[in-house]
């Protein structure tokens, strides 16, 4: 159940957009996320300009995906709106054919993933992925994920580079498959109620 197209999109809102976990999305969670990106961007010191620069983003994508799943225009997006907007604009379609809002904020996921500025997501950085959202008892959950997630291509290179990234996400909210590798993007899942 933890795999399912449906649990996986859950996980998204839950995990990744809803900072303030309060059941929807809204403007306040994109005004959050554009505190929280700038302060792990920036190992934790502040930046006027980085904050800027991210409060604009997230001020765009706020209003985009408002457009895109907003359906009864009350300022809120809850998680079956969001469901009915992946599925419209993005089941079946490549990261190239995504919406803008969506593209962004799969690039800047990826920034605040790679902590060491490398371009590439390796077993460390993913661990601290994993763990910044659920609990986990054993390491080994985390590193059977990544293994299951990483092609060998990925491991020569040490990691996963942003097009990859971008190709995982896109397969992670789109392909019903719950035996895609995609499935293992955000480390062994929970079940979302």
């Amino acid at each position: 159940m933890a795999y399912t197209w449906d649990n996986r999109v859950k996980y998204v809102v839950r995990y990744m957009y809803d900072i303030d976990n309060n059941g929807f999305l809204d403007k306040n969670d994109f005004e959050c996320l554009a505190v929280k990106n700038t302060l792990i961007e920036c190992r934790g010191e502040w930046s006027a300009e980085k904050y800027a620069a991210n409060q604009k983003i997230m001020s765009n994508l706020w209003n985009e995906i408002a457009e895109l799943a907003d359906f009864n225009k009350d300022g809120e997006v809850t998680v079956e709106e969001f469901k009915q907007a992946v599925q419209k604009h993005c089941n079946g379609k490549p990261f190239g054919d995504f919406p803008s809002a969506f593209k962004t904020f799969i690039a800047n996921q990826f920034k605040t993933i790679d902590v060491n500025g490398d371009g590439l997501v390796g077993v460390d950085e993913y661990r601290l992925d994993c763990i910044s959202r659920s609990a986990f008892s054993c390491i080994k959950e985390i590193d059977d994920a990544y293994n299951l997630l990483c092609t060998e291509e990925d491991k020569k290179a040490g990691g996963i580079n942003i097009a990859r990234y971008q190709e995982l996400y896109a397969q992670f909210i789109s392909n019903p498959d719950e035996k895609c590798n995609a499935v293992y993007l955000f480390g062994p899942l929970k079940e979302v109620v």
